[in-house]
């Protein structure tokens, strides 16, 4: 990888893209399988082969130390209570996902960007301006409408990936607050094999002996997530923050196409609205950052002390 550093910083900028838009169409493609996956099978079940897969590719990538690194981390804590509740938004996430369409999900999820935004004022003082709180505004309406509260969704699922999603803001401000202190690799380890110890004792009430197609689509979970979150970790390291943050947006377009594709669904009219009301929201936040990015460096060119 290190050879990759020494790339023209455009030819970067590019390659670091396309690994962020492989990065979400392969995290899209991991819900379209979990869908396919929970009409015949627990979620326990699911999420207990799709951790044990990353724990045995975590070991593999990043050799013994991280287990290790993991448990002696001094945020460790931390990183266990992150651990349980992306175990808990996981569980609510799979279980909607039985009776939601994958456009709806995956709209809806997407309120949980929006919430990081929020919590990242007073949780990690960064600040957040007029116009960052207009777009999360808009957003948050174009979350509502893709629930379709008042329409033929179900109500239950719906709460449940908007719990979902809410948890796993608050697992993305935790995040922040350790990555610094721990890599990637040993966190991920770390989350799976909780997974797998908790999802592992469900066992016996839920398993149901899969077929092997089944077996293979359970496992490929775990391929897919981790392949899904290397691309999204070395294209973020390539490109500036504010050039990847719209490809995140991407994953929305790919639900739509692989809900199709696989499930002949057709998103209602709310859906779409709310869809393209939070791809607004998105592009108002990253055009206010970028600005805010040129006029910070220009102030700097022109600063004495620059």
């Amino acid at each position: 990888m290190e050879r990759f550093g020494r790339l023209p910083p455009v030819l970067a900028q590019h390659s670091g893209l396309l690994l962020v838009l492989g990065a979400y169409s392969a995290f899209a493609a991991h819900d379209a399988l979990v869908k396919a996956l929970v009409a015949h099978y627990a979620s326990g079940e699911i999420l207990f082969m799709r951790s044990l897969t990353v724990v045995v590719l975590c070991l593999s990538l990043g050799g013994r130390g991280v287990i290790t690194r993991g448990l002696f981390s001094p945020v460790r804590n931390k990183l266990l209570v992150r651990s349980f509740l992306t175990l808990t938004a996981w569980l609510l996430y799979y279980s909607s996902a039985r009776y939601l369409g994958l456009a709806q999900l995956i709209t809806i999820y997407f309120a949980s960007p929006l919430i990081v935004a929020v919590l990242a004022g007073p949780m990690l003082g960064e600040r957040v301006t007029l116009v960052r709180w207009f777009a999360l505004g808009i957003g948050f309406v174009g979350v509502v409408l893709a629930a379709h509260p008042r329409g033929s969704s179900p109500l239950l699922p719906v709460l449940c990936v908007g719990a979902a999603a809410i948890i796993w803001a608050y697992t993305m401000i935790l995040m922040r607050q350790i990555a610094a202190q721990i890599r990637g690799y040993d966190q991920i380890f770390l989350i799976g094999v909780i997974f797998v110890v908790v999802c592992g004792g469900t066992l016996p009430f839920v398993w149901r002996t899969p077929t092997l197609p089944a077996s293979a689509l359970m496992l490929s979970l775990g391929l897919i997530s981790t392949t899904a979150q290397l691309l999204l970790i070395e294209g973020v390291k390539r490109a500036q923050a504010s050039v990847v943050a719209p490809m995140e947006f991407s994953g929305l377009l790919w639900s739509f196409v692989f809900g199709y594709l696989l499930f002949g669904d057709i998103p209602a009219v709310g859906v779409f609205l709310g869809a393209g009301l939070i791809l607004l929201s998105g592009g108002m936040v990253v055009t206010s950052e970028i600005r805010q990015a040129r006029r910070d460096r220009m102030a700097r060119e022109v600063s004495p002390l620059g």
